[in-house]
């Protein structure tokens, strides 16, 4: 019979302590650190690791004292039972954590980037894009460019200028608007992608088709000719948005955004928005025309804010404050602050400033710039680093970007606008005044003399 030990042998010596050619079987039990655990879930404790020994050994903690530990005197039966029910509650976490976080949420912590631009490329399907800065083709025909670039960016809606040279202006402006005008409808018709929208509610059934919805207006005041008629005639031939003046081709009744020293300006020509102007800016709110602002100058822009009965609209456009740049419109900070007391939209141009082409972080902080600004129901998009998806899909990692933020970036800001419109319209008085024959006279403008 082997003699008990003695205390004094018991203290220096431990039953329980481990030789040193034990092998010990060891659990490792980690968080997903990936993902932000709401409260309901993190409130029950630790996410810290854990480890035990299978051998008998004392396990070590690195977080507080787990309820399944192992005692000493407890029957093997029993830890057995303990570890299956822990199992089974981790198992449930898991599941609760995959049904219970919101897919946002989930993207935003995910490195994945696959993963964020399946989730955006989804929501495009929802929401139509609608690009504020579209080139139109130069040709009779859509080419394989114009549609790649369509297709790759997942584009549901352009806004489509009618472009006229400024030297045009007192000449035949007008006829060479009339003519883009029906050159945009012969290349859509002939092709089974675009189709020309005069509303927002054919703009949402156009992108429910599969099809890309078509805003078609006139880039420039100055191809209306001075006249109301010929403002009311476009309108009649599907034109839904007018750009009071194109860059540096100021009108006599709109003064553009001068950005050239050499620029020489009539004498009778406004320096801002004059009286007629007024009404022709209040005749395209009858009607229900998106009044384009981006091009006038600083101070034209503040009396149409002022004047305005609807949403204005400013495309191709950045904040001045990062970006003054010659090739799109810089807009001021003031101006960016009275656009939520309007309702009108900025749609940004973020693709470049200048010669140098923006980063997707640059494009980000612009984007949260204006919205600052401006607010998030204010904003929209017209060009973009590499692509529209991938800038979203970066966008989408801030938690202030939901899914309804993201909606009103993408194209929900304008169509609210154009509805807006679309309720104001033939609620103001008709206007049928002529320009005043002094603001013309001393210019070569070919007008029948009025009897």
């Amino acid at each position: 019979m082997n003699p008990v030990p003695s205390r004094e042998f018991l203290e220096v010596h431990p039953l329980h302590q481990h030789q040193p050619h034990c092998k010990q079987q060891c659990f490792v039990f980690t968080e997903i650190s990936d993902i932000e655990l709401p409260a309901e879930i993190t409130k029950f404790g630790g996410g810290t690791e854990k480890i035990r020994c299978s051998n008998g050994g004392i396990p070590s903690y690195t977080s507080k004292k787990d309820s399944s530990s192992e005692l000493s005197g407890e029957r093997p039966e029993r830890s057995r039972g303990r570890k299956i029910l822990l199992g089974v509650g981790l198992v449930l976490l898991c599941i609760g954590m995959a049904g219970g976080i919101p897919l946002a949420l989930q993207l935003r912590s995910s490195s994945l980037l696959e993963a964020r631009l399946s989730f955006i490329r989804r929501l495009l399907t929802e929401s139509p894009l609608i690009e504020g800065s579209w080139k139109p083709p130069t040709t009779s025909n859509l080419n394989s460019s114009n549609l790649f670039e369509v297709r790759q960016n997942h584009i549901g809606a352009v806004l489509w200028p009618i472009a006229v040279p400024c030297g045009a202006q007192y000449l035949d402006a007008v006829q060479l608007a009339l003519e883009g005008i029906d050159k945009a409808k012969r290349i859509t018709a002939a092709s089974d992608l675009m189709h020309i929208v005069e509303s927002a509610d054919e703009m949402e059934q156009t992108h429910i088709r599969g099809e890309v919805a078509v805003l078609m207006g006139i880039s420039g005041g100055h191809a209306l000719g001075t006249s109301l008629a010929v403002l009311r005639s476009i309108y009649l031939l599907g034109a839904r948005f007018v750009a009071i003046t194109s860059l540096e081709c100021t009108t006599p009744w709109a003064a553009a955004a001068i950005r050239r020293r050499d620029h020489l300006i009539e004498e009778n020509v406004t320096n801002s928005f004059n009286e007629f102007g007024e009404k022709m800016l209040l005749e395209m709110n009858r009607l229900g025309i998106l009044v384009e602002i981006s091009q006038l100058s600083e101070a034209a822009m503040l009396a149409v804010l002022q004047t305005a009965k609807a949403p204005v609209l400013l495309t191709n456009a950045t904040p001045l404050s990062i970006c003054n740049s010659t090739s799109i419109a810089s807009i001021p900070d003031h101006v960016l602050s009275l656009l939520p007391e309007n309702g009108g939209v900025i749609l940004l141009n973020l693709e470049r400033c200048g010669d140098r082409t923006l980063s997707v972080r640059e494009a980000i902080n612009a984007i949260n710039y204006v919205r600052k600004v401006s607010g998030v129901d204010h904003i929209g998009l017209g060009g973009a680093p590499k692509s529209y998806a991938l800038l979203l899909a970066e966008l989408a990692r801030d938690r202030v970007w939901g899914n309804a933020a993201i909606k009103k970036l993408v194209g929900g800001n304008v169509m609210r606008i154009l509805r807006e419109i679309e309720t104001l319209k033939s609620r103001l008085p008709l206007y049928e005044e002529w320009i005043p024959h002094e603001s013309v006279e001393s210019n070569s403008y070919c007008r029948y003399p009025e009897s």
